[in-house]
């Protein structure tokens, strides 16, 4: 009698976790289109020999849009931990500069919802992502200029899944940038003369949707 207790037990227990998007050991990979829109501040500083220090900075918007996928791994019930990836384009108010980004980052998940279709989740994210800005396209004096450096983003997202194995996300998020130029393609003899530096910090909303799988 006990043993067949203990056996329902465990059968039962089984099935909870079954019943619920996110338990311990569950996998979940989330790919969609992201749509982000942001307050920018660029500074750069140049120190002339014999004359000095020049500094110049410009605040503007921007909007980005982004193919994130992600990884998660269930740790329990309500909390999981993963890894995301999101490459895409930075749009400022000029738009003429082509551009490309790549922002990966580690992000753990609490799960304020966890039922068997439907969840919510509060996700904090922190990682590195580097943007690289074309400039003068199709000239002689064409350059490329990278820029790198931390992110964090904090957010929430629901799920909603049509069986056991796919579904639906949707997420909004609190994003902040900050990063710093590392160099320009090809060396521009100017800045061999001179100490360049420059910084671009970004702030504002991403919203997330797109397709979810887990197993």
């Amino acid at each position: 009698m006990a043993r067949l207790i203990l056996l329902i037990a465990a059968i039962g227990a089984a099935s909870l976790s079954i019943a619920q998007v996110n338990g311990p050991g569950t996998v979940q990979i989330g790919l969609g289109a992201g749509l982000g829109f942001f307050a920018t501040h660029f500074e750069n500083e140049v120190t002339w020999p014999f004359v000095g220090r020049q500094t110049t900075s410009r605040e503007d918007g921007a909007f980005t849009t982004s193919l994130p996928v992600d990884l998660q791994v269930g740790l329990a019930k309500r909390w999981s931990i993963g890894i995301s990836l999101d490459p895409g384009r930075y749009i400022d108010s000029a738009g003429t500069h082509p551009n490309a980004f790549l922002v990966a980052g580690l992000q753990p998940r609490f799960y304020v919802v966890n039922g068997e279709h439907f969840a919510l989740h509060l996700n904090a994210e922190v990682g590195y992502g580097v943007l690289r800005i074309r400039y003068d396209e199709n000239t002689p004096s064409q350059f490329d200029d990278t820029y790198a450096g931390l992110h964090v983003r904090a957010g929430a997202e629901i799920q909603y899944f049509f069986g056991r194995v796919f579904g639906l996300h949707a997420g909004l998020k609190y994003a902040l940038h900050n990063m710093q130029w590392r160099g320009r393609e090809p060396e521009s003899d100017l800045l061999a003369l001179v100490d360049y530096d420059a910084r671009l910090r970004t702030s504002g909303l991403l919203v997330q949707l797109g397709l979810q799988v887990k197993f």
